[in-house]
């Protein structure tokens, strides 16, 4: 008789070790079940800002449509969010009301757009200002698309990986793109300040206009964005904000739950949690003090957990730790900037190659 599991979360990296569970024989050993807050099945993140820029269609991006799912025999429970999880019960209550009971849980539950604190985010009635978005999930991908339609400006607040991309995006659709990031280079967490200068040179060639050591400290305009206000006084109008400024560990079901929680999930080298029939990993988990948001180091979790809970080839992750302190992100650098990790097969055998970038 198969056991119950029960993954929480359906991004990149909830799939991803779902897949190398199935390529494992891990579906003859148990009953998989999976919660997913977008109404969809599994996309690849990572293109989301050729969706911006439109030189990709949303169908383009998908990795695991609906229908993988019930061909692979996975109950997933689109667009419900999980609500709680009762350790001592051993289920997850969805917000729908459904309930799963788990013999094994693995959260995947990944992380938010970082939104510092600023002035006037909100217009008179308490709602969000019109023009201020985030970028991290499709949806916000196709409310910046729609909006940036009727804009000329816009900046976007950070110069990490993920608001260069959302950056680029936006060039797609004829506007005039500013980057403000509040460090002296760009990508300070990938790159040192001779390549974030050659990146920059770049990235300029292409028309985006950079601004450097600027902390923007208030979003203008009433009821619709109108330009930002940076902490020196000077300003700058746009039509258009997309904040990008990091991200945040998605803690708070764990930390509910009781589990042990410091900036993400803790987890050992076999990523379990401080409940043993509990596991995490990906961006919201916490492993010997680090948090990683590359794809790299959240897929090698996700083959090391798939090992022990397939029960073929039990493996921990020391040597991921050794790897990623010694190369600082755990990535191997490309001639182009970006990171390899190579090929890899999915279950029914089509050969698919992905670049490790943020999840």
């Amino acid at each position: 008789m198969r056991q119950r599991l029960v993954v929480i979360g359906n991004g990149m990296t909830g799939a991803r070790f779902v897949e190398e569970l199935l390529s494992r024989g891990g579906g003859e050993r148990w009953q998989i079940a999976m919660f997913g807050d977008e109404p969809y099945g599994n996309y690849n993140r990572i293109l989301l800002s050729g969706v911006l820029a439109q030189s990709h269609e949303p169908a383009d991006i998908f990795i695991n449509p609906l229908a993988w799912y019930e061909e692979n025999d996975i109950k997933l429970h689109a667009g419900v969010r999980a609500a709680r999880i009762d350790l001592g019960s051993r289920v997850v209550h969805g917000m729908d009301g459904v309930a799963e009971l788990y013999d094994k849980l693995v959260l995947a539950t990944g992380s938010r757009a970082l939104v510092p604190p600023m002035e006037g985010m909100k217009g008179k009635d308490g709602a969000p200002k019109e023009g201020l978005f985030v970028f991290r999930t499709l949806e916000d991908c196709n409310q910046i698309a729609a909006y940036a339609a009727r804009c000329k400006k816009a900046v976007v607040i950070g110069g990490g990986l993920l608001g260069l991309e959302a950056a680029r995006g936006l060039l797609g659709h004829g506007l005039e793109v500013h980057v403000v990031h509040l460090m002296g280079h760009l990508m300070e967490m990938q790159l040192d300040a001779r390549g974030a200068a050659l990146l920059q040179a770049k990235l300029e060639q292409m028309g985006l206009r950079m601004h450097l050591r600027k902390n923007t400290k208030e979003i203008l305009g009433e009821e619709h964005v109108t330009g930002v206000r940076f902490e020196d006084g000077g300003e700058l109008g746009c039509d258009l904000v997309v904040i990008s400024a990091g991200i945040r560990p998605n803690v708070e079901l764990a930390r509910e739950a009781g589990l042990l929680v410091e900036r993400g999930i803790v987890v050992g080298d076999d990523l379990a949690t401080s409940d043993p029939h509990v596991h995490a990993l990906g961006e919201c988990a916490q492993h010997r003090g680090r948090t990683y948001g590359l794809v790299g180091p959240c897929w090698e979790q996700a083959q090391v957990l798939a090992e022990r809970l397939s029960g073929r080839k039990p493996r921990d992750l020391h040597r991921l730790a050794h790897l990623h302190q010694a190369e600082g992100d755990g990535r191997r650098p490309h001639r182009d900037g970006r990171a390899r990790v190579g090929h890899r097969r999915r279950p029914g055998g089509r050969v698919r190659r992905q670049e490790a970038r943020r999840v």
